[in-house]
């Protein structure tokens, strides 16, 4: 695959990502339910459903296409929680950590802190703006 394919293939997941949470966003304004929060809930089902996609895909080499961001600080959160709170020098060290900070259910946490926080940061700038 060449780099455009690749680009490509790493880049449209996140966009039907933020589409997806456009789409609820829009869904939850509606029915007017959440106005002031609906962005953050709409970025948070969006990083559910990253997750969720990831841990599903996991050991699967596609699992970076599907969701990069979040793999990726996964993979960076993993390896820091085995050496805070594990024990490195273990020949088991995946077993010394807390479950949900192993992969692949760190994916999945990953993705909704992330997603979330980015969603959040666009709610305060529309609150802000609407005020």
């Amino acid at each position: 695959m060449n780099t455009s394919g690749m680009l490509i293939a790493v880049v449209v997941p996140q966009l039907v990502y933020t589409l997806l949470a456009a789409v609820v966003a829009k869904l939850l304004g509606w029915f007017a339910m959440l106005s002031r929060t609906r962005i953050l809930a709409s970025c948070l089902c969006a990083g559910l459903v990253a997750g969720v996609l990831a841990i599903r895909l996991w050991p699967n080499d596609s699992v970076i296409l599907v969701n990069l961001p979040g793999v990726v600080l996964g993979d960076l959160a993993y390896d820091v929680s085995i050496r805070l709170l594990g024990d490195p020098s273990s020949p088991q060290a995946h077993y010394t950590i807390p479950w949900l900070l192993r992969v692949p259910q760190v994916y999945g946490l990953v993705s909704v802190v992330l997603w979330g926080v980015a969603g959040g940061v666009v709610q305060l700038l529309v609150n802000r703006k609407s005020q």
